[in-house]
């Protein structure tokens, strides 16, 4: 335990002075202040009766954990397909930056069910679907979020890719970023919780099998790393490395266990597949001020 938290330490302090890919340059930021505007919580409305009353009451209630991408000048909300896959709307409470004050700010964004886009490979009689999704959206001006960057081999700015083109190997680093369901305490504000470990198995084949007696899509890997509910659409990310202190994704978490405490995720590749497929794709969801 001590030696996971030393690990993240020395992660947020090499890290800090690196930035995720942003719509204006930031000074003496903390990667943990990036990370907080650019992995947000999905939640849905929910409606219930107020006891001895007649009104109704809305509040949200949590689905799992989206992060954005940014290529070229396109933005992107990426996320596990089972947790937007739903009969009802989404949306999510975004920490982001006011150009012109300086000041931090929240607004609320709006994600209509059928603005997602999933991955082009469906399930089978044995195997799960492809558990990705992502969703084009506009932006609101003079507002500044953090987003891992994708640019194509083929681009001008590829040296700024942050999805690698190579899937994660055993026993890679990793550090996994998401929003707690329950963890014992209640929080004023929305921080996403960092869990650190390895990629601990990678099969090439449809190999394990998580629901539904079906098997999770060839290309998934195990991590090894406590995993808890509202995980599910996770960003993984690489943990630094002597002369590498660039943040890069590796995937998403698709699956928890608990009490072993493992994790099953999709890859980069599938990310970046399915974010190819949703360029071609209009813009969707729509952003507000939120009070």
């Amino acid at each position: 335990m001590v030696f996971c938290q030393r690990i993240v330490i020395i992660w947020l302090i090499i890290f800090s002075a690196a930035m995720l890919a942003s719509e204006e340059k930031t000074e003496k930021e903390s990667i943990y202040a990036q990370l907080n505007r650019g992995i947000m919580r999905l939640e849905h409305t929910e409606v219930i009766y107020q006891e001895n009353a007649d009104a109704k009451i809305p509040r949200s209630v949590p689905d799992g954990t989206a992060f954005f991408v940014l290529s070229g000048d396109e933005l992107y909300v990426v996320s596990a397909r089972h947790v937007v896959e739903k009969p009802h709307d989404l949306h999510a409470r975004v920490q982001c930056k006011n150009k012109k004050t300086g000041y931090d700010e929240v607004i609320l964004l709006e994600l209509p069910r059928n603005g997602w886009v999933y991955h082009g490979e469906y399930e089978d009689v044995d195997t799960r679907f492809v558990d990705v999704a992502a969703m084009k959206i506009p932006w609101i001006k003079d507002r500044a979020i953090k987003a891992f960057r994708y640019e194509p081999k083929d681009s001008n700015d590829y040296d700024k890719n942050q999805l690698p083109y190579e899937d994660p190997e055993p026993p890679d680093p990793i550090l996994v970023f998401g929003f707690p369901a329950d963890i014992g305490f209640q929080l004023l504000e929305q921080r996403p919780f960092t869990r650190s470990g390895v990629v601990s198995m990678k099969t090439g084949k449809e190999f394990i099998k998580i629901d539904a007696n079906k098997f999770a899509e060839e290309r998934c890997c195990l991590i090894d790393a406590k995993m808890f509910a509202g995980n599910s659409g996770s960003p993984v990310m690489n943990q630094p490395r002597l002369g590498d202190s660039k943040p890069r994704l590796l995937g998403l978490v698709i699956a928890t266990n608990n009490i072993l405490d493992f994790g099953i995720i999709e890859p980069v590749s599938r990310i970046r597949e399915t974010l190819d497929i949703a360029k071609k794709q209009p813009a969707s969801g729509q952003m507000t001020d939120y009070r």
